[in-house]
């Protein structure tokens, strides 16, 4: 090798490792990612109490295919959707909705027996809430909307009781998920309502 190619070989490794430092300077670390899971209602608005002989079971619940993963989905302009890549659920979502629905049942009739579909092995439920959610949309800054079609069952008589659609929007002042997941679980609240109510309106 003579001594030209040497230096040309030397400078080239001079700038590989230059930009190498340079990017990793720029970069800095991976922001680690962030978990989050939904919240119940913290306490009863509603007065009158589930009846003793009704247990309930909430679920299954079925989302929208786009939403069941573990990063935050959310919609941008027109059709387009963004994963986050660093903002997680802690567990599966429709598992999480399932047990947030039934807690918020649960305290809104002031009952202990509600549970979600994944732990009936507790007690044989008399009767069903299935929920299909068919749009579970996040817009940061903008609004969520929840939209969900949902019955009753009585599982003794096997009889459909109620086929309910409801619609919920939360707007969002700001882009930060906490913001976001806030709005999600203010908004499955407001349908915990509804289908608190229509159980107290059609169980004997």
């Amino acid at each position: 090798m003579t001594e030209k190619s040497k230096v040309i070989q030397i400078a080239y490794v001079t700038i590989f490792v230059g930009v190498i430092i340079m990017l990793t300077a720029c970069g800095g670390r991976t922001p680690p990612a962030k978990f989050y899971i939904l919240q119940p209602l913290e306490q009863s608005s509603t007065g009158k109490p589930l009846p003793l002989n009704v247990t309930l079971a909430v679920g299954p619940v079925a989302i929208p295919a786009a939403v069941d993963r573990a990063e935050i989905v959310t919609r941008e302009a027109g059709n387009e959707i963004s994963f986050s890549e660093y903002q997680r659920w802690a567990g599966p979502l429709r598992s999480n909705i399932a047990s947030v629905m039934a807690q918020n049942i649960a305290t809104l009739l002031k009952t202990e027996r509600v549970t979600p579909f994944t732990r009936e092995n507790i007690f044989h439920p008399t009767h069903r809430v299935v929920l299909n959610i068919n749009r579970y949309d996040s817009q940061l800054a903008k609004a969520f909307l929840l939209d969900a079609t949902w019955s009753i069952k009585d599982l003794k008589s096997k009889k459909l009781l109620l086929v309910r659609n409801s619609t919920i929007r939360e707007s969002l002042a700001s882009a930060e998920y906490e913001e976001l997941i806030a709005a999600q679980s203010k908004a499955l609240a407001a349908l915990s309502q509804e289908i608190a109510k229509a159980l107290l309106d059609i169980v004997p």
